[in-house]
């Protein structure tokens, strides 16, 4: 109670995952996106539709990465969602900062490599740092609270030495754990950190508690099936136990982690 209600990327369903939380999305001061891959950000047009018919009065702070070759800026990605000519015209009001509802956008930039202030909610400091997702970029965000910090890794393949300061001393560490340790050949290993390198991560950052998010599984029958998390969970928790001493646990739906 008291605290700032901040919510990381809206996969598939996040939406609906709230109301089935008994959470109020009219509730929610922050959205931080972390990229702009479709699972991270697919449920947004259903999130602000369902606050726009709620009549929300406030606006809605979105934070994420600036543009390369490939890739948009954040501010560009929603007004192509939201604009007057965009995908979802019924939802353009969200992009008039005149309107009581709208969408207060920070683009944070992905280049250089450092720590970037990405604004303050009731006591609670919210920074990002760039972190290497093949041609995407994306955000690690850190959140700072009276007695807690906790640190969403982001999908990254834990090559950037710089990471551990940014997560340094975390209380807890998400960590985007989609591949199996047996993915070492997998395409998605150059993209995606395989559980073992982001164990030594989070060992390296001298984090506190690691839970692993982002858990994805393929049907038994598909040739990569064995290269993704949920094919052997246990064995992702034995490879990140393998470089990170701490207490680490596998991300459940609708979980709440007291901090």
């Amino acid at each position: 109670m008291g605290r700032a209600a901040i919510m990381v990327d809206t996969g598939a369903g996040s939406t609906a995952s709230l109301a089935r939380a008994g959470a109020n999305p009219s509730d929610l001061d922050a959205l931080l996106l972390t990229h702009l891959h479709p699972d991270h950000v697919s449920d947004l047009p259903a999130l602000l539709w369902d606050e726009d018919v709620l009549e929300r009065q406030r606006p809605l702070f979105v934070a994420g990465p600036s543009a390369n070759e490939f890739f948009p800026d954040t501010k560009v990605f929603l007004e192509r969602l939201f604009g007057a000519a965009g995908a979802f015209p019924e939802l353009q009001t969200v992009m008039k900062p005149s309107a009581a509802f709208h969408l207060d956008i920070k683009v944070i930039d992905v280049a250089p490599l450092e720590a970037r202030q990405v604004i303050s909610i009731d006591g609670a400091q919210i920074s990002a740092y760039p972190v290497p997702h093949g041609r995407a970029p994306s955000l690690a965000y850190r959140i700072n609270g009276p007695g807690f910090s906790a640190v969403i890794a982001s999908d990254q393949n834990g090559t950037d030495p710089g990471f551990a300061s940014f997560a340094r001393n975390a209380d807890v560490l998400v960590l985007h754990t989609a591949l199996s340790p047996r993915a070492v050949e997998h395409p998605f290993a150059k993209v995606i950190g395989l559980p073992q390198t982001l164990g030594k991560l989070a060992a390296k950052a001298g984090a506190k508690r690691v839970v692993l998010s982002h858990l994805m599984a393929f049907p038994d029958s598909h040739p990569s099936a064995a290269s993704f998390s949920l094919a052997d969970p246990g064995a992702v928790v034995a490879a990140v136990r393998s470089g990170f001493g701490g207490d680490v646990q596998l991300a459940f739906d609708l979980e709440c982690i007291p901090l």
